[in-house]
C-alpha cells in the first residue's frame, strides 16, 4: 500500500500547486491576490501561467518516475533452455535464431571437427597460428561467435566457455578462417542463454540452485568481495594441506 499512498500524496500536492498558480478558483471566481500580483509585475516581466497540457506532461513524468523508483527487480529461477546450433566449416557468419540481451550469460559447448587441406581441428582451432582479422585474436580454425551485426563484439568460443553479452541481438557463429577453400566438416554447439539480474557474471539460475547466493546482490555476504570473485577463488585456488601451511 505504500506506493499507492505515495502516488496519492503526489497527486494532491500537484493539484494544490496548480490551484495556487491559477488566477481563477475552481468555481471560476477571480483570485484577487494573484490578480494584484500579476498587475504589479506586468510592467516588469510577463507572468507565464502553466497550461493544462504542460501540467499533464509534468504529472505523467512525476508519476512515471515514482513508479519506476518503487519497482523491485525479479530474479529468474528457471533452468535456461538449451539450443543446438550446427556451424559449417566453409561458411561465413551463420545465424542461430538465438537472441540475447545485454548482460545475459551465454554458455557454449562445442563438439565435432572441421578440417582444411593440412589437418583436422576441433573448436579450439590451431593454437600455433593466431588470426586477428575479425576483431579478436584467436587461433586459426577456432570457433568464433558474434552478437548481432556488431563487428566489434566478436568472441573466441573454443570448446567451452561462458560469455557475458556486451550487447543485444542474434548470436552468429563461424570458423576463424581466412579462405574457405579446402575447409570441410561441422561443429555442434550447445548454447544456453541465462538471465543475470544483478550483473555479477553469474546467472540467476546458478546463484539460486548451485551457489546459494543472492541473485539480486553482486556481493551477497557484504564482505567486499563479489560473488564471482569468491566462486572463482573456490573453484580455481589450489588446495593446500593444513599441516603443510607455515
Amino acid at each position: 500500500m505504500g506506493i499507492y499512498r505515495f502516488i496519492d500524496s503526489l497527486i494532491r500536492r500537484f493539484v494544490a500547486l496548480g490551484r495556487g498558480n491559477s488566477i481563477t478558483s475552481p468555481s471560476g471566481e477571480v483570485n484577487p491576490a494573484l490578480r494584484d500580483r500579476v498587475r504589479g509585475r506586468r510592467q516588469q516581466q510577463p507572468l507565464t501561467l502553466p497550461s493544462p497540457q504542460g501540467e499533464g506532461i509534468c504529472f505523467c513524468l512525476l508519476l512515471g518516475l515514482a513508479i519506476a523508483g518503487c519497482t523491485t527487480p525479479q530474479a529468474n529461477p528457471d533452468r535456461p533452455e538449451e539450443h543446438l546450433v550446427t556451424v559449417q566449416a566453409n561458411q561465413l557468419w551463420q545465424p542461430s535464431r538465438i537472441s540475447v540481451n545485454y548482460s545475459n550469460i551465454i554458455h557454449c559447448v562445442a563438439t565435432g571437427q572441421w578440417s582444411d587441406s593440412f589437418a583436422k581441428y576441433g573448436a579450439a582451432g590451431n593454437p600455433e597460428i593466431m588470426k586477428n582479422h575479425l576483431g579478436v585474436s584467436a587461433p586459426a580454425c577456432g570457433l568464433l561467435m558474434r552478437i548481432g551485426n556488431d563487428t566489434n563484439m566478436v568472441y573466441f568460443i573454443g570448446q567451452e566457455t561462458n560469455v557475458v553479452a556486451g550487447g543485444s541481438g542474434e548470436l552468429k557463429f563461424r570458423n576463424n578462417f581466412s579462405l574457405s577453400s579446402g575447409m570441410s566438416g561441422e561443429l555442434k554447439v550447445r548454447v544456453t542463454v541465462a538471465t543475470d539480474t544483478d550483473g555479477d557474471g553469474i546467472s540467476d539460475y546458478e546463484e539460486i540452485h548451485t551457489w546459494k547466493t543472492n541473485p539480486l546482490r553482486v556481493d551477497s555476504d557484504g564482505d567486499g568481495f563479489s560473488d564471482l570473485e569468491e566462486i572463482n577463488d573456490r573453484l580455481y585456488r589450489p588446495t593446500v594441506a593444513a599441516d603443510s601451511a607455515q
